[in-house]
């Protein structure tokens, strides 16, 4: 499936990402939007939202986050 349409890039795409160059280590949204876009800035910026969710699910597996009680989610 297309996670950005302006700059395309497939969930496919991000998730090579994850297990070939960031299997043992966190990631951020603005590493995986420029790598899997080929260095483009976001434009309509309506698949960050995807991204992030990936992202958020990739931290998780890396490094359990457990929630502090009145804090914001860190990820």
């Amino acid at each position: 499936m297309y996670v950005c349409c302006c700059n395309p890039f497939s969930d496919k795409a991000v998730k090579a990402h994850f297990d070939e160059k960031a299997k043992d280590r966190r990631v951020t949204v603005s590493e995986i939007y420029n790598t899997c876009s080929g260095g483009a800035k976001p434009q309509c910026k309506t698949c960050l939202p995807t991204v992030a969710e990936m992202v958020k699910d990739h931290n998780r597996k890396i490094i359990p986050i457990i929630p502090v009680p009145g804090t914001p989610d860190p990820v």
